[in-house]
């Protein structure tokens, strides 16, 4: 591959900028420099107001030789929220990883996708406006299997008893971004991995890695401290490591509760299937998750028995009631019991629905902000924003509603909270819902 390189030309829109390919034993540089990707004027966040995009697609032209094995693609990319395809030479190698982080992502690269001669490696923009950073792209000519396992690291993570602790492993490289790993653990089951993180549910756990420096961090939650330690991994080495957290922040007579938790098993968004979703239950140190699949009744007991962490967190049953009128979070519910009718509109009609649920006791109005099927909840046609008033005309009658939620984010993050003061104000008793964003979605 790398004796045939002559030159690479990074194509955005209208105007053509070339570099000097680089070339290092099996790597293939196709571009080593900051580009800041999105459409012209219309900046998503507040923070690139000021960062215009170099282009709104990537399209990477290169000369190269066919591969006859299979090769590794890695982007390190960032900001990241929505799909953003990648091709090469027209063929879809998949997309890009939905993480609103700075991290390494790979793809393996089919035998033959590479041509003699010249090749167009391409990311593809997504309809919705997204702002992301790519920070460089390179091929290695070896295949996953080969490229990223170059040595071994093998971690413990425990209490101050020494006991193992379900846990979550972040490990980033020397320039601060979340690492390409792979999991080498026998039962790859039991974790759940993703670019640069790792969920445990016995807080033991073998990742292969690239040679390198890298800092690895262990947590349990925010009670809980956080364990650091840098290493340095070596090709064709093993390097052991143990961490120990221990609690912080003693808090009897509370519990840990996230009331939105979603599976793609049930719910096909996030990422996240059931049982990697018990890992990051207990790794995060929620002590009582609600289950809120959207239209349906799931009870984790089970998954959570068979991933081995059901001693450490109570599952709730739960639903997210999904309208074309707004989405609920009801619990606790009874696993057998009649859905609510989610084709309501009419909130006093749905309310009732709701309520009618067994044993339901909290109705919570979701990302109020948001739009989904073309209503929002708190539309200036619906809510008004200084009196609290009801536009659409009852008074509401839910319990809480969320004020920030990981895939309902505002570049104002204190509008919701505004929103919720209103109501106060207005005279209405309602409680708030806070979810910080998960590495897993």
């Amino acid at each position: 591959m790398n004796s045939s390189l002559l030159t690479l030309l990074l194509v955005l829109s209208a105007s053509e900028v070339s570099f000097s390919a680089e070339t290092t034993g099996d790597i293939l540089v196709l571009n080593g420099k900051r580009l800041r990707l999105g459409a012209t004027g219309a900046s998503e966040w507040e923070s690139f107001a000021n960062d215009p995009p170099v282009s709104q697609r990537l399209d990477l032209k290169f000369n190269a030789r066919s591969n006859i094995h299979e090769a590794t693609l890695f982007i390190r990319q960032d900001e990241v929220r929505q799909d953003w395809f990648v091709e090469l030479n027209g063929r879809r190698l998949g997309k890009l990883f939905l993480m609103e982080a700075d991290l390494v992502h790979h793809f393996a690269i089919p035998k033959g996708a590479l041509r003699d001669g010249g090749n167009l490696l391409s990311l593809l923009p997504p309809k919705e406006n997204d702002d992301i950073v790519i920070h460089g792209v390179h091929i290695d000519s070896r295949p996953p299997s080969e490229s990223i396992p170059e040595g071994t690291l093998s971690l413990s993570v425990t209490d101050e008893e020494q006991n193992g602790v379900p846990c979550r492993v972040t490990i980033t490289d020397s320039r601060g971004a979340l690492a390409a790993l792979v999991a080498l653990t026998n039962n790859a089951s039991m974790i759940a991995v993703r670019p640069g993180v790792t969920y445990t549910g016995d807080g033991k756990v073998r990742l292969g890695l690239q040679a390198g420096d890298y800092t690895v961090y262990a947590s349990h939650g925010f009670e809980w401290s956080v364990a650091t330690q840098r290493v340095h991994v070596a090709s064709g080495q093993v390097l052991n490591a143990t961490l120990a957290v221990r609690r912080e922040v003693a808090t009897p007579g509370l519990v840990a509760c996230d009331t939105h938790v979603h599976t793609f098993t049930h719910s096909r968004h996030g990422d996240a299937t059931l049982d990697e979703r018990m890992l990051t239950l207990a790794g995060e140190g929620i002590e009582l998750p609600i289950a809120t699949d959207h239209n349906m009744h799931i009870d984790y007991a089970e998954p959570a028995h068979r991933m081995g962490v059901s001693n450490h967190f109570t599952p709730v049953t739960g639903n997210e009631v999904t309208t074309p009128a707004g989405h609920f979070n009801i619990f606790p519910t009874q696993p057998e019991a009649r859905v609510p009718d989610f084709k309501l509109t009419d909130w006093p009609r749905l309310m009732m629905a709701l309520r009618a649920t067994p044993d339901v006791r909290v109705v919570v109005l979701n990302h109020p902000r948001n739009v989904h099927s073309n209503f929002q909840p708190f539309a200036a046609t619906n809510f008004n924003a200084v009196s609290g008033e009801n536009l659409r005309g009852p008074d509401f009658t839910f319990d809480a509603m969320e004020l920030i939620n990981s895939s309902a984010q505002q570049s104002d993050h204190m509008l919701v909270f505004r929103d919720w003061f209103a109501l106060l104000n207005h005279g209405y008793r309602i409680g708030s819902e806070f979810f910080p964003v998960k590495m897993l979605r």
